[in-house]
């Protein structure tokens, strides 16, 4: 690292000499401020601030199943991030958060930059109907399926909001626009917010020559002081580094995330998601967790865009035997290949 020039050393130290620019007020902190602490009103407000915690607790949402529910509680006052490679899953993730949401008729605000709104409400009629979304946007989904999906949005729009990209001209790319959506929400009966995803934030409508890593490190800044102060969970989708570069960047998560890897620091948990497409399962790695489950993997059998339960390894190996026998189509498998899935 270059050293400072004297110069340079005498600049900063004297910018910590001086007083805080702006609103003085705003930042003013008096001798009884500090010493009032502990006195009957702010005891009050803590015994509060406890029953809070206690009453969220007991309104303790599903975060995709009950496998990752019983891992991770999906609660206030955090911030999730889920992170992925681009084409590994992002949207799919969360299509399942919102859709359990939904069968519990609680709301959840989707800004989604990457997906239309109709294609979010299509994602969460597909988990319902057992669907295969891919279908639809391969063309190769009869009609009367995509009629079927289409009669569930006005049920699903009740509680699944979404404002996607064609929003006021892009209002959820700015920062401004994002920071509003989350303020509207904030003492809200919304249940979460999901952003799918963050490096696409990347304009400030107040200021134009702001750099798109100077926007990301504001909006993670301000994430972390608005999740202590909110009533609504806040789910954030991340891209990592292509797999062309992980070797470069190292196996750290915080390395591996685009553009803005300081957003780390705020987010409470972080889970990375890796689709298995051969064993038709995904494994959600916690690589942090206010909790103290960090360091777990979860893997979920997948199908026709959902995250099916855990299973135990027992079940996990009838399951890959099933899936060999299919791909074999060698019909009922053999007590032989039995007897190895119940060793495997």
């Amino acid at each position: 690292m270059a050293k400072l020039t004297s110069e340079q050393q005498e600049a900063f130290l004297q910018k910590l000499r001086s007083p805080p620019q702006g609103n003085a007020d705003a930042v003013s902190v008096s001798f009884d401020d500090v010493n009032n602490f502990g006195d009957r009103s702010s005891l009050r407000e803590m015994v509060v601030n406890v029953a809070k915690y206690n009453k969220m607790l007991g309104e303790r949402i599903t975060l995709i199943n009950d496998s990752l529910s019983a891992t991770i509680p999906f609660t206030r006052e955090n911030l999730y991030l889920f992170c992925a490679y681009t084409g590994s899953g992002k949207s799919t993730v969360a299509a399942n958060i919102s859709y359990p949401l939904w069968k519990q008729q609680k709301k959840v605000l989707v800004l989604s930059n990457e997906e239309s709104k109709q294609d979010v409400l299509f994602r969460v009629a597909c988990l319902e109907l057992g669907l295969n979304f891919n279908d639809y946007k391969k063309g190769r989904m009869p009609v009367d399926d995509q009629k079927r999906c289409i009669s569930l949005f006005e049920e699903i729009a009740k509680y699944v909001k979404v404002l996607d990209v064609t929003y006021k001209d892009g209002l959820t790319t700015k920062i401004e626009g994002v920071q509003n959506a989350l303020l509207a929400v904030k003492k809200s009966d919304y249940s979460c917010v999901l952003i799918d995803y963050y490096q696409l934030i990347k304009y400030s409508a107040l200021d134009k020559n702001k750099k798109a890593y100077e926007v990301l490190n504001d909006l993670r800044v301000w994430l972390g002081l608005y999740i202590k102060d909110s009533n609504v969970p806040v789910v954030l989708f991340a891209q990592l580094y292509s797999q062309s570069k992980r070797q470069a960047k190292g196996n750290d998560i915080d390395t591996r995330i685009k553009d803005c890897s300081a957003i780390v620091e705020p987010a409470t948990v972080i889970v990375e998601v890796i689709p298995n497409f051969q064993d038709k399962s995904t494994d959600f790695i916690i690589h942090k967790d206010r909790f103290g489950m960090q360091g777990n993997k979860i893997t979920c059998p997948f199908e026709k865009g959902r995250y099916l339960k855990q299973l135990d390894e027992r079940s996990m190996a009838e399951r890959k035997l099933d899936q060999l026998t299919e791909k074999l189509d060698i019909g009922a498998a053999s007590p032989a290949l039995k007897i190895q899935a119940d060793q495997g």
